[in-house]
């Protein structure tokens, strides 16, 4: 039950990650486009964006439910990049509403928006910084260290600031992606728009993927030293090295489809083998790791979990597909 409820957790982090990162891409790309294109990202965005975040909140009630030592360590000693997350996400929703329903909207139109590209840069940012955070095992719940080493050294390195920028730099990537793929009139043939933002996010994906791996190298992570040894994760790293070469060639001639599956398909590699290069480690910290089985609840909260879960998804997955499908019919 333990393995089946984390699993669920990492597909609402992958889903999160493929749906929200393209929403949250597209308000990164916004400051790059022509004022024409700026419409499509409200048109591609605005029937969804708040939607993609049920994913975000299923991971956290099942880490608060099922996995309660990782809830309280990551919230408590990462509140800082966390709180920066959920600012951004409030900020960007905010932001997003009042641009396009305040009746008097005048100067104000260019704070939302000011607001809307910060709060998108925020929460891609400072979720990696979280996500690396988890991995260094800085963490230490030693009260007698200080502020400094409790609060703020645990997710302030070369390592995990380069992981925030490597999911901005994702995200902006997906976001170019999902604007090509949606754009109206596309033909089977010829290059999909967004093609050059495109390729300058991709190649900063791949640059900050090698900044991300020698920081981690180099700060002698025994993170890094599980990943060369991990072989599912080293498989996940080079399907998602391999899924370039398609991603690049749909772009170029027109395959939307194909950009989409593979974009999606690129992100989830990444995200599952950086997880799979740790497991059963769900929270490297001192002077002991949080496992599976170490920060799991009792086995009678798991099995009223897993009957929840069931039921949820029976929920959410239908209305999550009814949605996208009225969606893309009404355009």
């Amino acid at each position: 039950m333990r393995e089946l409820v984390l699993a669920v957790m990492l597909v609402a982090a992958t889903l999160y990650a493929v749906l929200g990162g393209a929403d949250f891409g597209a308000g990164l790309i916004e400051p790059f486009v022509r004022a024409e294109d700026r419409k499509r990202i409200d048109v591609a965005i605005a029937p969804v964006w708040e939607a993609n975040h049920v994913w975000l909140v299923l991971l956290a009630t099942l880490a608060f439910v099922g996995f309660p030592p990782l809830y309280a360590t990551a919230t408590n000693y990462l509140h800082i990049p966390l709180a920066l997350v959920l600012l951004g996400i409030v900020a960007r929703g905010s932001a997003f509403t009042f641009r396009h329903y305040d009746p008097t909207p005048g100067a104000s139109v260019g704070w939302y928006t000011a607001a809307f590209r910060l709060g998108s840069v925020l929460t891609p940012l400072f979720l990696g910084v979280t996500i690396a955070a988890t991995a260094t095992g800085r963490i230490s719940t030693d009260p007698t260290r200080g502020f400094y080493a409790l609060y703020v050294a645990p997710w302030n390195s070369w390592f995990t600031w380069s992981t925030g920028l490597f999911v901005t730099a994702l995200f902006a990537f997906e976001g170019a992606a999902l604007l090509a793929a949606e754009n109206p009139g596309i033909r089977s043939s010829g290059r999909l728009p967004f093609l050059r933002i495109a390729r300058v996010a991709h190649l900063l994906c791949i640059a900050l993927g090698g900044v991300t791996l020698a920081a981690a190298y180099f700060e002698q992570l025994a993170w890094f030293d599980e990943l060369l040894h991990s072989p599912l994760a080293l498989a996940c790293m080079a399907l998602a090295t391999l899924l370039i070469t398609p991603i690049a060639w749909g772009f170029a001639n027109g395959r939307p489809w194909l950009v989409r599956l593979a974009t999606g398909a690129q992100a989830s590699s990444i995200l599952l083998g950086f997880f799979l290069a740790q497991y059963p480690v769900v929270l490297r910290m001192a002077p002991q790791n949080l496992t599976l089985h170490s920060a799991a609840a009792p086995d009678a909260t798991f099995r009223a979990l897993v009957i929840a879960v069931v039921v949820g998804l029976c929920l959410i997955l239908p209305g999550s597909a009814y949605l996208y499908r009225v969606y893309k019919r009404a355009r």
